[in-house]
């Protein structure tokens, strides 16, 4: 049977970790073609077929259905991380026939790769069907592919960056390989950038449509706790919105962590998810044991977790990633045998996804609201930011877009960056990279030019609004339909579709209909877009503007609407509404009230979104009844005169939403530069600050106030008092979920600035010429953790250290082990100081600490981190052992960059280093023995807490017969444990409390309004609580209460 005819009617279990299990052959370096290539295990496809091959057939034997080729990195870019003229290939002896290692181009060499680690994996397979002991159950050959070490979202992190057709090009040629191998099945797994994952998508399709032959995909990405891709903060659904019309057949996670906090994401896409979802987790969080990184989650107890994923939550792929082994397979396939995934299907919705979060369009209860403010065409402050020689002035941008989305709650913004003056193609995806940096919500991305929309989808990281296609001409012969999904349909992106023709745009009900009928035929019929693809745009003539006697435009539109939902039950309606009041601009109060009570009349027969200007749209509850009743005249019967009367209101309103923002001028010159810090809020221009005789080149505007702060503080008082405390309240936010990462590196990029001013000016305070020898107080090699790209902690430790005079030798992020003490002993260093911003890579100190007592380097070593806190540097002291006498002394803890100056400045004191030493020595013995301490303490704590005591002085007792018994509440008196936080600010839509002023609504009015509802729904019936109880009888028996049947 083929791979997409057996997935979600049957369990099907995925093998477990390559890596784990090529670790355990012990090979020495030849087989890899040398110590250089030692990390590239994708290799041993050519020196050690059968080793894999045995892998393999241990994993089928475990009873796995999928087998993952050796092929994770077997892709072009990540083969350019080796040198291959440099291959040792005495030991390497099953390279094909034609292909020269030393001399292949990396795309030759991927080919192969994947050819011959397809055909390795469908050996074992073979084999495996020849034994006697074969079960008859599916087996596959799964073309493992993981990221590219490339990222194509825009990121202030210092990591590779790569364009979109190298991605595309990338993932094309190792997919081809692959199907010329013989792989039944792609998995694209452990991915980080959703970008990059859209665009390999992209290049998969691309193998097919050369091969003639499509395989099914497995999508797999990598999330942590709080269910975030972390590097970007991409939320999983998210995730899955943006590719799941891709072509792909399944859709899940792997990776990162253990199959413990792994349970809410797969709880989240059991919800959302209409894909089978694939769930391969590590063998629990990494520790470190004699220098070597280890999984210790026993098989059973990850069958435990797993079985519940698959018989609660309806996961149909299983199986292991990092630290798992044939055993972990096998107890999966014991625990799941005959097992069938059992979920319900979510219920039919449309969403759209930015790169952090997915957006519903249902107007169910209310209407969907996309912000147009963000329109070179339609607002003077974007077409001046935007139409000048020396680029964009991205801050304006970015301010339009944080009015909108986090100000007005606006969730899905229209970009559109059409001009005469610069060249849209390359300005549209310009703004949307820069733009969605840190962005929480959707594009609508807008333009008349197929080229820019084209390569704007390429810049989007997620599923857009494309706006828009038509049945107008775009060229001769071609329509805007055609023209635009020919290009842009393999993204899978939701199309505005004007109700436009040949002839323009429709004016009646009746020609509004047949062209959006018409649209739906040939999107579907020419290029398989679905109508839940479309919103049917029916577009806004001015009010008072038909030359035609006896013609309402607004009533066409209004009547054209419930028609139009008729011709799918999966279509959409929307509408650009700006175009109703225009002419109005000088009277702001009119433009409110007519487009809030015309969206008002389309919502009720059928209108789903607007494109609107968000302070021209208000809850009619919020207006005069009178002013109301004068619009709906105006729209529904064309009273010109009630116009006239609305005219004249509109003159005395002074109206337009007021929204309360940080006014940087109002606050003090120390609170505005560190809230510019903290908001990530970039001002850029090249400038230079003349102080104290010398010059100080910038390139943000808030350099100049930081010149003039420190007229008034030292500059190492201000960094201490102002901003390391600024930076650590970011960073607690940022560890409660509270601020993403994307915003953390903005506001690090901005404390870049600020810090390399003031360094320069603390260098020329001093009178250090730049490139003079400096005499320094000491050196440090710093850096962040392996498998850790975070540097902001790091960054700023630098800075302090390099001020106060010390030598510091920066490896980066990601830094190899044995690096840190390979550079420390080369440099003759005084201290090694490590950072990590994850728990997991966090524990990579305990592994240097062991092995510098192994290679008896004795150093200072100084931690700092979010993971990181003195009980943690009390296991690191401990380097992996577990007798106290052995603790170390000279492991520091430092909860700041200034702690690390601090700590420094004692160690080279001679007098006081020895006293440092035993105090520390005392701390870290003290922090580990307490945390050892804390397992034994719970353990005796149920044998020490009092027994609870039950009392029922506030409740009333029920009385009567045992058995279940049922009982009705008047609503009414349930009312003051309503939930009023979410009923007005979720079900009602007004939002946050702070946003109620702008939404024209007071506390006291909706309370109102809820003291109405609540009366009307217990008159009509709409909602009786109800509830269920039992009474049985019952006795206690120890600590246990014992219940008996009725």
């Amino acid at each position: 049977m083929k791979f997409d005819e057996i997935l979600g009617n049957q369990v099907l279990i995925l093998d477990g970790a390559m890596g784990t299990m090529v670790q355990n052959l012990e090979l020495d370096d030849a087989a890899f073609g040398g110590p250089a290539f030692k990390m590239l295990t994708d290799l041993l496809i050519f020196s050690r077929p059968k080793d894999l091959e045995e892998i393999h057939l241990k994993y089928l034997h475990a009873g796995a259905n999928l087998i993952e080729t050796n092929t994770f990195g077997a892709s072009p870019l990540r083969l350019k991380e080796f040198d291959f003229t440099q291959i040792d290939l005495a030991d390497i002896q099953s390279i094909p026939l034609t292909l020269d290692l030393k001399k292949s181009d990396y795309s030759a060499i991927t080919h192969h790769l994947n050819v011959e680690g397809c055909r390795v994996a469908r050996k074992a397979i073979d084999r495996h069907k020849a034994e006697p002991d074969y079960d008859g159950r599916p087996l596959f050959v799964a073309g493992s592919i993981g990221p590219s070490n490339y990222v194509l979202s825009k990121t202030e992190a210092a990591l590779n960056k790569a364009t979109w057709d190298q991605i595309v090009d990338n993932n094309f040629k190792q997919v081809r390989g692959m199907i010329e191998g013989g792989a039944d099945v792609l998995l694209f797994e452990t991915q980080q950038d959703i970008l990059e994952l859209k665009a390999s998508l992209i290049g998969a399709q691309k193998a097919f449509e050369e091969a003639g032959q499509k395989l099914p995909i497995i999508a797999q990405v990598t999330v942590d706790g709080f269910s975030k891709m972390q590097i970007f903060n991409t939320d999983i659904h998210a995730a899955l919105v943006a590719i799941e019309g891709m072509g792909i057949s399944a859709f899940g996670i792997n990776c990162n962590t253990g199959p413990e906090l792994m349970e809410k994401t797969v709880e989240k896409l059991s919800r959302v998810c209409n894909l089978p979802i694939s769930i391969v987790p590590n063998a629990g969080q990494p520790i470190s044991e004699d220098g070597k990184t280890c999984y210790k989650l026993e098989p059973e107890a990850m069958a435990d977790y797993v079985e519940r994923f698959v018989k609660e939550l309806g996961v149909s792929i299983v199986g292991g990633c990092c630290g798992t082994t044939p055993d972990h397979i096998r107890a999966l396939s014991n625990r799941l045998k005959g097992a069938v995934p059992n979920r319900k299907s979510p219920a039919k919705a449309v969403f759209v996804s930015g790169p952090q979060e997915a957006v519903m369009i249902n107007s169910d209860e209310a209407l969907v609201r996309i912000g147009e403010r963000l329109n070179v065409r339609g607002s003077k402050k974007v077409r001046e930011a935007v139409e000048r020689d020396d680029g964009i002035q991205m801050g304006v941008l970015e301010e339009v877009v944080e009015e909108q989305v986090k100000d007005l709650g606006i969730e899905i913004i229209d970009v559109c960056m059409d001009s005469n003056i610069v060249e849209t193609e390359k300005v549209l995806p310009e703004a949307i990279y820069e733009l969605t940096s840190d962005f929480k919500g959707v594009m609508c991305i807008d333009s008349f030019s197929v080229e820019a929309l084209q390569t704007a989808i390429e810049s989007y990281p997620g599923r857009p609004i494309i706006n828009s296609i038509s049945l107008e001409e775009y060229e001769a012969g071609v329509s805007k339909l055609d023209a635009v999904l020919s290009q842009t349909k393999q993204h899978h992106p939701v199309y505005v579709a004007l109700v436009n023709g040949p002839e323009g745009p429709g004016q009646t009900a009746d020609e509004k209909f047949e062209l959006a009928a018409e649209i739906v035929r040939q999107a579907q019929e020419n290029h398989n877009v679905t109508p839940d693809q479309l919103l049917i745009d029916v577009n806004a003539y001015p009010i008072g503007s038909e030359s035609v006697e006896g013609l309402n435009f607004c009533a066409e539109t209004l009547k054209c609407l419930p028609r139009i939902k008729a011709i799918h039950p999966d279509l959409k309606t929307s509408i650009g509404v700006g175009n109703l009041t225009n002419g109005l601009a000088s009277k702001p109060y009119m433009r409110k009230v007519l487009t809030s009570v015309f969206l008002d009349e389309a919502r009720k027969v059928g209108l789903d979104c607007a494109i609107l200007n968000p302070h021209h749209y208000v809850p009619l509850e919020s207006l005069p009844e009178s002013d109301v009743g004068l619009a709906r005249k105006i729209i529904l019967d064309r009273d010109m005169t009630a116009f006239e009367e609305l005219e004249v209101i509109a003159q005395t309103k002074k109206t337009g939403i007021q929204v309360k923002k940080i006014d940087y001028d109002d606050l003090s010159l120390e609170e505005s530069i560190c809230q510019r810090i903290k908001d990530g809020f970039k001002q850029k221009e090249d400038g230079v600050v003349s102080k104290e005789g010398g010059e100080f080149p910038y390139k943000d505007k808030i350099v100049v106030d930081v010149a003039k702060a420190i007229e008034e503080h030292e500059p190492l008082s201000f960094i201490s008092d102002y901003l390391m405390v600024s930076m650590r309240e970011l960073g607690d936010a940022f560890g409660r979920g509270e601020v993403s990462l994307p915003h953390l590196l903005k506001s690090a990029d901005v404390m870049r600035h600020v810090m390399l001013f003031l360094e320069s000016f603390m260098r020329f305070q001093s009178g250090v010429e730049p490139g003079a020898e400096i005499k320094y107080k000491g050196v440090v090699v710093i850096g962040t953790v392996y498998q850790d790209v975070h540097s902001i902690g790091k960054d700023l430790a630098k800075t302090l250290l390099e001020n106060y005079g010390y030598r510091v030798i920066d490896l980066g992020v990601q830094v190899p082990l044995e690096r840190f003490i390979d550079t420390a002993r080369k440099e003759g260093a005084d201290a090694i100081g490590m950072s990590a911003l994850l728990v997991q890579t966090s524990n990579h100190m305990i592994t240097v600490s062991k092995m510098l007592l192994e290679q008896k380097y004795s150093i200072p070593v100084l931690l700092g981190g979010a993971p990181v806190n003195a009980r943690h540097a009390g296991y690191v002291a401990m380097h992996g052992g577990e007798e106290t006498t052995a603790i170390l002394d000279n492991v520091f803890y430092c909860d700041s960059g200034m702690d690390g100056v601090n700590t420094m400045g004692l160690l080279m004191d001679k007098k006081k280093r020895p006293s440092l030493l035993k105090e520390n020595k005392e701390k870290l013995l003290h922090e580990y023995r307490k945390a050892k301490g804390i397992k034994e303490e719970r353990d005796k704590l149920l044998d020490t807490l009092p027994k609870r005591k039950v009392s029922f002085r506030h409740h009333e007792v029920p009385s009567g017969e045992f058995g279940v018994h049922k009982i009705e509440f008047k609503l009414h008196k349930l009312e003051g444990s309503l939930d009023k936080k979410s009923l007005y600010s979720l079900n009602w839509k007004f939002g946050k409390k702070s946003s109620w002023p702008a939404k024209g609504v007071t506390p006291q009015q909706l309370q109102d309004l809820q003291k109405i509802w609540v009366e009307k729904a217990e008159q009509k019936g709409w909602i009786v609580p109800k509830a269920r109880f039992a009474l049985f009888p019952v006795q206690s028996e120890g600590d246990e209460v014992i219940v008996y049947d009725p």
